[in-house]
C-alpha cells in the first residue's frame, strides 16, 4: 500500500498526518519520503487536458482522447526517444515495427497498458513537460487553434 499526498494546505497536512498515524498504528513500520516543491503533474496534467479539449473542439482530430493519443505519439514519444537512450532502445525494439494505427492505439486506454496507455508523459521531467506543451501549441496554433486563454496570454 503506497499513498502519495501533496500537502498544500492545512487540511492536506492534517490528512497526511492522520494517514501516517493510522498506518503506523496498523503496521508498526512505515517508510516516509518527503521533498519540498510543487507536484508538476497536477498543474501540467490539467493544462494538457485543456489543450486536448481545445484541439478536439477546433480541429477534425476527433474526441479529446484522440487528441491526447495524437500528442503523446507525435510529441511525447520523440521527446523521450531523443532524451532517454533506454526509452529509445525499448521503443525501437518493441514498437517501431508496428503500424501507425497500432502505435496510436497504444497511447490510449487499453487492456494491456491500463487506463493511461503507454507511459510517455508520466515519464517526463519538468523540461520535457515544457517542451511537450510548446510543441503542441506550436503545431496546433499554426492550424488555427487558439490557446492564449489557457496559457495566460493576451490576444494580439
Amino acid at each position: 500500500m503506497t499513498d502519495r499526498i501533496s500537502v498544500n494546505s492545512s487540511a492536506r497536512l492534517f490528512e497526511a498526518i492522520t494517514k501516517l498515524t493510522a498506518m503506523y498504528r496498523d503496521k508498526k513500520f512505515v517508510v516516509v519520503s518527503l521533498r519540498p516543491g510543487k507536484d508538476r503533474t497536477l498543474d501540467q496534467n490539467a493544462l494538457w487536458f485543456s489543450l486536448y479539449q481545445r484541439i478536439a473542439q477546433m480541429t477534425q482530430i476527433g474526441e479529446v482522447e484522440d487528441a491526447r493519443r495524437y500528442c503523446k505519439l507525435h510529441f511525447g514519444v520523440p521527446i523521450m526517444r531523443c532524451d532517454c537512450p533506454e526509452f529509445r532502445d525499448g521503443w525501437n525494439r518493441m514498437f517501431l515495427h508496428l503500424t501507425y494505427e497500432e502505435k496510436l492505439e497504444l497511447m490510449g486506454p487499453c487492456p494491456l497498458l491500463g487506463p493511461d496507455g503507454f507511459p510517455v508523459t508520466r515519464l517526463f521531467n519538468r523540461a520535457q513537460g515544457i517542451a511537450y506543451t510548446d510543441r503542441i501549441v506550436a503545431e496546433f496554433s499554426a492550424k488555427g487553434v487558439f490557446f492564449g486563454d489557457l496559457l495566460g496570454e493576451v490576444a494580439a
